[in-house]
């Protein structure tokens, strides 16, 4: 399998902010804010080598949003690493501090009755046990919600360094910024703001830099006006009275696979039930191909394979809320007219904008939207459909 270059970068290629945040001090709480592609990953990453030891018990943790975004972290950074997915961690963590499971909804193991957990650490004795890991370091912090900030304050954790996006907010618990900034005490003069984009090629961050909501407290990436896109955006439509049916349009994804085997591709989803159909498809479809046919994974919780390597080339499926955090070459964003209506309220809109706008943001080189001829497309709605200079039609 062909390898691609999927490494943390050297501490002399850091820019001045990305600097200025790794050499914030070890103790007390830190934000460092900052939009796609601007390294808030890779200097929370970087901040674990404060931490790290090479053997023995671990005084920080590093939490992440999902276990693919994990999976991934775990591959940057090239050694061990103490990583846990967020959830998980915390109901390990309030289980010893509290001697008690974790409160959780009826029936939903990682949907926390925050209301019980915070009523229980305000009873609670005033000698809980110290933190073992006093030090947390927090990946897409935004995705978390304010009281899982306001929990680790009060079981005694003092030391969290936080990279956040408000404008990435794509699940319904969320944080803003304000918030986690009132939470963890942190003067919001004192947060440090990333600004400039090392991922998207140019067109592509101009496309996602369109369904950018104005927000002070998340600035927009800058565009990367030296990096040229070669591929120009493309909006696919396929099916009846297009050229493309479905079947060719997989040929046509795995012949570009075999053409490039390095690149590791990304097809997003809007739900389970498309992305079921598209990997099985891309497994399936019978096609010639120069190379043996690319590792094509998918993941969704209780669903995934184990070669998540994303220092090789292939296809990862996966849904939109699994694309948080990651990177690819190229990404389809697969199905677009299968994503609910944006045109109900201005809330369903925006949120609507800020998902696109986080999915089309992982592309590095290419991205490409595909819809389904003939069938009613809410995302023309937040679309910019009518500059071909942003998006190019092609049926």
């Amino acid at each position: 399998m062909a390898s691609r270059r999927f490494t943390l970068p050297d501490i002399q290629d850091l820019s001045k902010d990305q600097e200025r945040a790794r050499l914030l001090p070890r103790e007390g709480c830190h934000l460092i804010v900052g939009g796609p592609g601007t390294g808030k990953s890779i200097v929370a990453l970087l901040r674990t080598r404060h931490h790290h030891r090479p053997k023995g018990a671990q005084e920080y943790v590093l939490l992440a949003y999902n276990r693919l975004l994990l999976k991934a972290s775990r591959e940057l950074v090239g050694h061990e690493v103490n990583a846990h997915p967020w959830i998980s961690w915390f109901k390990g963590m309030y289980r010893r501090a509290l001697g008690q499971p974790c409160p959780v909804n009826a029936g939903q193991a990682y949907a926390l009755d925050w209301k019980a957990i915070l009523e229980t650490i305000a009873t609670a004795p005033t000698d809980l046990p110290p933190p073992l890991t006093p030090f947390v370091i927090i990946d897409e912090g935004q995705d978390m919600p304010p009281q899982f900030y306001q929990a680790l304050m009060q079981i005694g954790f003092e030391h969290c360094f936080v990279v956040a996006d408000q404008n990435q907010r794509i699940n319904e618990e969320n944080s803003s910024i304000h918030e986690i900034e009132i939470e963890l005490g942190i003067d919001p003069g004192a947060r440090v703001e990333l600004t400039e984009n090392y991922r998207n090629c140019d067109r592509i961050a101009r496309l996602a830099l369109s369904l950018y909501i104005e927000d002070p407290a998340s600035p927009p990436p800058e565009l990367p006006l030296e990096r040229r896109c070669t591929r120009e955006p493309l909006l696919i439509d396929y099916g009846p009275g297009c050229a493309w049916d479905f079947d060719h349009l997989i040929r046509r994804i795995l012949k570009a696979v075999d053409r490039n085997p390095a690149r590791l591709h990304g097809i997003i989803t809007p739900d389970n039930a498309t992305r079921r159909r598209w990997l099985q498809a891309l497994r399936q479809q019978p096609v010639e191909l120069d190379q043996d046919r690319p590792r094509i994974l998918t993941y969704a919780s209780g669903e995934e394979d184990g070669d998540h390597r994303f220092g090789e080339g292939g296809i990862f499926v996966i849904n939109a809320q699994s694309a948080k955090g990651l990177e690819f070459d190229t990404v389809f964003l697969a199905d677009i007219d299968g994503y609910p209506c944006a045109r109900e309220s201005r809330a369903q809109r925006e949120d609507l904008k800020r998902l696109f706008y986080v999915m089309i943001s992982r592309a590095r080189e290419q991205v490409v939207l595909l819809r389904r001829a003939g069938r009613p497309c809410q995302a023309n709605a937040i679309l910019p459909l009518d500059d071909p200079s942003l998006l190019t039609p092609w049926r």
